[in-house]
């Protein structure tokens, strides 16, 4: 094999490599968010007046409130400590999951 066709074949490789790593990014957002489900509700779905909605929260605004808790900027009554155990990467990847959830009741489509 030539160097040219090493190359070639590194590059493929890596190319291969990369493509699984973007696959659990995705994935961990879901998964890291089912952990908000008890007080949240299912994928971030529950509309009621003791719990905001994650789901469709726009990405910026969920990132700012979970470093404004982690950080101690804003109060909370379990989030504070509950924020202080995701990186910074993992709140993105949560932030972009519940953004991409439907901001609805969830269970609802299926009363209609």
């Amino acid at each position: 094999m030539t160097s040219r066709q090493y190359l070639g074949l590194s590059l493929v490789l890596a190319a291969l490599a990369l493509q699984p790593a973007a696959a659990r990014d995705i994935a961990s957002g879901e998964l890291l968010g089912q952990n908000c489900a008890a007080c949240h509700g299912t994928d971030g779905r529950e509309f009621n007046e003791a719990m905001p909605p994650l789901a469709g929260m726009e990405t910026e605004q969920f990132i700012r409130a979970m470093k404004d808790f982690r950080e101690g900027r804003r109060e909370g009554v379990v989030m504070d400590r509950i924020a202080r155990a995701y990186s910074d990467a993992e709140i993105e990847a949560m932030a972009a999951w519940f953004a991409s959830r439907p901001a609805t009741q969830y269970g609802s489509e299926e009363h209609e």
